[in-house]
């Protein structure tokens, strides 16, 4: 089944792996201002994340937890860094077709690198100052809602 974020009969589940409350939040609200046909989880930690998506432990209740039909994956998070969590995304069959983006706030050419060779659809740097923030908005909103399917 193919699901487009803003065209679509029932929810598409976005999965925000971030330590930091302030960014999470952001992110959330971005990603709700395309769409109310979407719903956010969110986990802090690398051993969170997968465990959210191998649905272990807590985040078994696959009602409470759905599968993520995206996700949002910070670099410098504790535990199991982003770029092992997307790395274990892409070599896992079940999850290799999840779209991963990774946001975050470095500019580093060695993890613009690493990101991509483990896997990263996208990789976004973390707005800076009002005008990018609403810039950033718009095009989260341009690409994923309109113009992306998911599997």
């Amino acid at each position: 089944m193919i699901k487009a974020i803003s065209n679509i009969k029932d929810s598409v589940s976005v999965l925000v792996v971030e330590d930091d409350a302030d960014d999470f939040e952001f992110i959330e609200d971005t990603v709700k201002s395309c769409s109310k046909k979407v719903s956010v989880q969110w986990v802090k930690d690398g051993d969170q994340a997968l465990d959210y998506l191998f649905q272990r432990g807590k985040y078994e209740d696959k009602d409470l937890y759905p599968n993520p039909d995206l996700i949002f994956l910070d670099i410098r998070i504790p535990k199991k860094n982003g770029l092992e969590v997307a790395k274990i995304i892409k070599e896992e069959p079940s999850l290799k077709k999840l779209p991963t983006i990774m946001l975050t706030t470095s500019s580093s050419s060695t993890d613009i690198l690493h990101a991509y060779e483990n896997g990263a659809n996208s990789y976004l740097k973390k707005p800076e100052g009002s005008q990018e923030i609403e810039l950033f908005k718009k095009a989260i909103c341009l690409f994923w809602s309109p113009v992306v399917l998911f599997p």
